[in-house]
């Protein structure tokens, strides 16, 4: 590939079918608008091709001219909405993944239902390539093993989706201060006989907002990774060979 190449498209993408009489208002880009409107009004559970096309006015039958099936579908959809995600250089690996993770964050943030999307798929993406190659070009001069480089997309991935697909999910929206009282309450209340460091360190358990805790656990998988800085990775912690 010549330097400045665009990626080649994935091999799981479908090209789309032409049609002998080609339908003004519909084409991949609308299919792929209309189902990130279905998922962020209903969540992952909603988004199904027959939804998808109530949105825009058509039969289910007809979307299958511009996507295979239902999880090429969603592979668009992540692409489009992680189109355009990038930081700003820090010069500092470890700035630089937690930057990600926060610009990561505010996407799900801003498209409800997306962080469950991405939950036991592959969800690198075209659009997401670019940055990819960044950050690992920067864990490797870092002098990161290969394969912990080669992990830390997905354990990064992995965080910030189910931290943000907690945050869709909750049943306490608009009422978490009410049980945090009644929670740290509880905890109090336990015998101390019996629960001596649960009620000494009530207040600490019941601490911080999201974004603290949030924060507090990209500060753990930062330091986790600089550790292999010092020690290389323990083939008894179930490390692949090689």
């Amino acid at each position: 590939m010549p330097p400045g190449a665009a990626a080649p498209e994935p091999p799981w993408r479908t090209t789309p079918r032409r049609r002998s009489v080609p339908r003004p208002a519909l084409n991949r880009e609308v299919v792929v608008a209309a189902a990130l409107k279905v998922l962020e009004a209903g969540g992952g559970e909603a988004l199904t091709m027959r939804r998808v096309a109530d949105q825009i006015g058509v039969s289910a039958s007809s979307l299958y001219g511009y996507v295979a099936n239902k999880e090429e579908l969603v592979q668009l959809v992540l692409d489009r909405i992680f189109d355009g995600v990038t930081v700003p250089p820090t010069g500092c690996w470890q700035d630089t993944i937690k930057d990600f993770s926060r610009a990561m964050l505010a996407v799900f943030q801003r498209h409800p239902g997306v962080a469950a999307l991405t939950l036991g798929r592959v969800a690198v993406t075209p659009s997401m390539l670019a940055m990819g190659e960044r950050i690992l070009a920067e864990l490797r001069q870092a002098g990161i093993p290969d394969q912990v480089a080669a992990f830390v997309g997905d354990l990064g991935g992995l965080y910030v989706a189910a931290f943000a697909y907690e945050q869709d999910v909750t049943p306490l929206a608009g009422r978490e201060q009410d049980f945090l009282g009644q929670f740290t309450a509880w905890l109090r209340s336990l015998p101390a006989d019996r629960f001596p460091n649960t009620l000494a360190l009530a207040g600490e358990l019941t601490a911080g907002s999201p974004d603290d805790r949030f924060e507090w656990g990209l500060d753990v998988l930062v330091r986790g990774l600089a550790s292999y800085l010092d020690v290389p990775p323990d083939p008894t912690a179930r490390w692949p060979a090689g």
